[in-house]
């Protein structure tokens, strides 16, 4: 079993080592590829936005000054021939694209397919290059240990869903975003088995916490969040969101990536990102009024049962990541998003028209007309 230092050690593989990393334009790939770039990684990365795209351009400006590099190429991440041009020198891989859309008129050819498809072709043109590549990995979800509500029963004695869970409940018409991370998934392990491909997956719980660039901060999770950190009291209500929630730090999710390509033990392996307990409405603007003061006027949320359902101690004993508390990624994801100008809170006690002040410069992140795809989240 590897220890935090030693995967610490273990990271230090990346450095100057040439990755493939899909899905950097969404949360958690801009994330993790802040955290390659940090190691001194060569990062490419496959974006279905146009190269000379402006956005990429101020994405990539978020990084100026890291050890590492980025490289953008045009390549259709369902694309074999296309993913098995950019591997080319590759040696680790890094599968975080995936749609992340919870309904459609046609969720089998919206949802389902996109995510199957994608990871197919990834491991297929992975397979051309199998002499190179050291890891690939790859993002799943909770979503593929279990179904929206949890019906099913977990197999450990514990009471607690694990690793060796898989999600038989979730049906296309009515989880379809649930379907797809399981059939992602199942098709990365068999394909990894044909070709004889050295594979970990990382399955996060709902992802939260800071974003790393607001370009990309347009999609479910940060909408999610904004709805916190824009609900406002007075004549003009705007309520939080309610419901009980279990989430996983975006940085954690980062980290165990990296930590799942470069420990040996982590080939063949599935590990769970998420905290152990579920949090409330009312525990998320409880939080956010004790720690930010700007935003101590945002109405309570409504109380809700936390569960302890969920077991993440396999990443925390093989791959020595010390997960990080709710508190703090709650508390900086809302500092993250005031700080960009992502979300902007209304004034304590006002009514509709008294807004905070944002510094010049900053931009609202705004989800471009018809996207729909977030990389690497997950909803449960």
């Amino acid at each position: 079993m590897a220890t935090a230092s030693s995967s610490a050690q273990l990271a230090s593989e990346l450095k100057g080592s040439k990755v493939l990393l899909t899905g950097i334009t969404g949360f958690v790939g801009s994330e993790l590829a802040r955290q390659l770039l940090e190691l001194g990684a060569h990062v490419r990365a496959p974006t279905r936005w146009p190269i000379d795209s402006p956005k990429l351009a101020e994405l990539k400006r978020n990084y100026d000054g890291l050890p590492g590099d980025v490289t953008f190429v045009d390549a259709d991440i369902r694309s074999e021939d296309a993913l098995a041009a950019a591997l080319d020198g590759v040696s680790y891989i890094f599968h975080v694209a995936s749609p992340f859309v919870i309904t459609s008129p046609n969720p089998a050819e919206d949802i389902v397919a996109p995510a199957v498809e994608g990871t197919a072709a990834m491991l297929r043109a992975a397979g051309r290059h199998k002499e190179h590549i050291k890891r690939v990995v790859v993002t799943s979800s909770v979503c593929a240990i279990h179904d929206c509500n949890a019906k099913q029963s977990p197999s450990s004695p514990s009471g607690r869903y694990t690793e060796a869970d898989w999600n038989a409940v979730s049906t296309v018409e009515a989880e379809p975003y649930w379907v797809s991370k399981v059939e992602a998934e199942r098709t990365a392990w068999r394909l990894a088995g044909e070709l004889g491909l050295p594979l970990s997956t990382v399955l996060p719980n709902f992802v939260m916490g800071p974003v790393a660039a607001p370009q990309a901060a347009s999609g479910i999770s940060v909408g999610f969040f904004k709805g916190f950190v824009e609900a406002s009291p007075g004549p003009d209500v705007k309520a939080p969101p309610s419901g009980v929630w279990t989430f996983a730090d975006v940085r954690d999710v980062g980290r165990a990536h990296i930590a799942a390509a470069v420990v040996p033990a982590a080939a063949g392996r599935r590990y769970i990102v998420s905290a152990r307990r579920s949090t409330s409405a009312r525990t998320v603007t409880d939080i956010l009024k004790a720690r930010l003061p700007q935003l101590a006027g945002i109405p309570d949320g409504q109380s809700g049962d936390e569960a302890e359902m969920i077991d993440p101690s396999a990443v925390e004993a093989d791959l020595g990541l010390k997960l990080t508390p709710v508190e703090d990624t709650l508390a900086d994801m809302a500092a993250s998003l005031l700080k960009h100008g992502v979300a902007v809170p209304r004034a304590a006690g006002a009514g509709a028209d008294a807004t905070a002040k944002v510094a010049v410069g900053q931009v609202e992140a705004k989800t471009e007309a018809g996207e729909k795809v977030e990389e690497g989240g997950a909803k449960a």
